[in-house]
């Protein structure tokens, strides 16, 4: 695995043993998982969401149970931010100190917009740590996405993982010459100086990415090859079940 966190990801995607599925297959799992987050309530339809998204991620799918807590960490602070200001208000009735208080209301509400946002999120995951960018974009390319759509999204992707790279090989050359050693001011001054640098860097890498491109006679679309795979009916009876059982749970609960 990769000590870049966000290449790691895909790294992760590539090694999974789902990457053998269709990729049809994983996205209807994956949408399936979403709508049931988003329609159900908190308890137990999101709860039974992010369980099931837990199980085939870490089980199945073969997922570090690290790499899935370390790109889980940005949007769990998201919807923590997001629900905060739910929670709590000013004034009125409640628990709190101040003129900041805490109503049942408000609690009950925010932890359930918490638990629709954890499940998705999950059920998000569930196709993004199992199927690189490469497959999702050769799969749109078949479903007769336009072209230029597809290559905007891939240049994008490059783009992002040379600006990735050039910022981490300028943050070890920095740790190299004991940049963590320094004090708070002159980390923050040394970042803004190297900020430049690393634009004009990835720019450069970018162009000669392009050039080589260009030099294997890259016009509009650049074309990959997928390997069959076979569509499994276990997998879709899979799918079926597991949503199916938690919409059940659900109105048994109601």
């Amino acid at each position: 695995m990769s000590s870049n966190h966000e290449s790691a990801i895909d790294d992760a995607a590539w090694a999974s043993p789902w990457r053998r599925r269709r990729v049809g297959e994983k996205v209807a799992l994956s949408v399936a998982l979403i709508l049931t987050a988003l329609l159900t309530d908190p308890w137990p339809g999101c709860a039974l969401v992010a369980a099931i998204s837990l199980v085939l991620i870490l089980g199945s799918a073969r997922i570090s149970p690290a790499l899935l807590a370390t790109v889980m960490a940005a949007p769990l602070a998201f919807l923590l931010v997001g629900a905060l200001p739910v929670a709590v208000h000013i004034g009125a009735d409640g628990w709190g100190i101040g003129p900041l208080r805490v109503s049942a209301t408000g609690l009950a509400t925010a932890l359930g917009l918490l638990a629709h946002g954890i499940a998705g999120t999950l059920a998000v995951m569930v196709l993004a740590t199992t199927t690189p960018m490469v497959d999702l974009l050769t799969w749109m390319r078949a479903l007769h996405v336009p072209d230029t759509l597809l290559e905007i999204a891939s240049l994008t992707y490059r783009m992002l993982f040379v600006l990735l790279g050039t910022t981490w090989a300028v943050h070890q050359a920095q740790r190299a010459r004991l940049g963590d050693d320094a004090s708070w001011r002159r980390r923050m001054h040394t970042a803004a100086g190297t900020t430049g640098s690393i634009m004009l860097r990835s720019w450069q890498r970018a162009v000669r990415l392009q050039e080589g491109l260009e030099g294997r006679g890259f016009e509009d679309a650049l074309v990959t090859l997928s390997p069959r795979r076979e569509r499994s009916w276990a997998f879709i009876a899979m799918t079926l079940a597991v949503v199916s059982a938690v919409w059940v749970a659900t109105w048994a609960a109601a």
